[in-house]
Formats: C-alpha cells, structure tokens, sequence
C-alpha cells in the first residue's frame, strides 16, 4: 500500500502544488496519503525540510554537540509530529513514525576544484496514520512553526480516496477538508 501511495501522490500532485525552490529554508514539504476515507483509514505521511529549518545547522554533525541538538532534532520531530499536522480529535487518529533521518548533499559549483562545496542537507521523516473513525469531513489544521520556529511555510498535498488538494501554509490557520462523501 505504501508504494502505490507515495507513487500515486508523486504523480498526482506534482503539478498541483506550489513548486518550491529546491533546498529553501524555512519550507516544509508534506505529502499525506489515504486510500479511503471510510471505515478506520490507515495512511502515509511523508515530511521533507532543509535540516538547517530542524536541527539548525546543514553541515554534518561531527561533534558531540552537533550530534546531540541533531538527536534532539529528530526525536522532537518524531514525538511532535502530531501538533505539526492536526487530524481531529473526533478521528481518533494516531501518528506514529517510521523513519526519520538527516541526508547531506554536496554540491560541487566550481568543477575544476573541489575548494569551493556547498553542503545541503534535508530531513526526510515518514510517518504512518491509523484512524479510527471516518475522515469523511474532517478538517486538518497545521502548527509546524509552533514546533520548529524557522519553519515559516510548508507545501502539503493530501490524497484522500478520489480527492486530491493542496495548501500552502503560512501562518498556521490554512487547513484542508477532507470531502464527505
């Protein structure tokens, strides 16, 4: 179920949503999948932001220091994820995370010498949701910058059943409804 959802938000929502820059901090991508809305719906959440927006730096943790606040990072991320994307409470939905990991990037600009790299570096988290009610309805709210304060914006896209949106988020009072049907 979890690759046909993520293939299908891939290739159904890609065009919808606000194409954001790649690696733009402060931006947060969420791509959020049900197969239905009925009955106790289990679906997928994929979460993706520069680590600079999360762990506060982008180069890669070395440190003892740099290592704990990236830790700490990642395990706030894994147990707040819920005040980040709000199902209602009438949902009894429960989020629980599969993954959550820091990648490094480099990005040679001079090719001639390997003096000037930029390092780039992106969290990536994935999270499974089981409800157990009906989302026929339901309004889903946002708080990532009650969370992570440099998160200034995020794109989220949402399958759920036959309905596909998206909503850029800003200040945190965009939400998205899922039709009832």
């Amino acid at each position: 179920m979890r690759i046909a959802l993520v293939l299908l938000l891939a290739v159904s929502l890609g065009a919808q949503t606000r194409q954001r820059k790649a690696h733009e901090h402060g931006s947060a991508k969420v791509n959020i999948a049900f197969e239905s809305v009925k009955g106790m719906p289990k679906g997928v959440i994929e979460f993706e932001a520069p680590a600079e927006s999360i762990t506060g730096f982008e180069h890669e943790a070395k440190s003892a220091a740099d290592k704990a606040k990236q830790a700490a990072a990642l395990t706030t991320l894994k147990t707040r994820f819920a005040e980040m994307v709000v199902f209602p409470a009438a949902s009894a939905c429960k989020i629980t995370n599969k993954s959550a990991k820091v990648e490094a990037e480099d990005h040679d600009h001079d090719k001639k010498s390997k003096a000037k790299q930029e390092q780039h570096s992106e969290v990536h988290a994935e999270f499974d949701v089981m409800c157990a009610k009906p989302l026929t309805g339901a309004v889903l709210t946002f708080g990532f910058e009650k969370v992570f304060p440099k998160i200034h914006d995020a794109d989220v896209a949402l399958i759920a059943g036959d309905q596909q949106l998206s909503v850029e988020v800003k200040t945190g009072k965009e939400t998205l409804r899922i039709a009832a049907k």
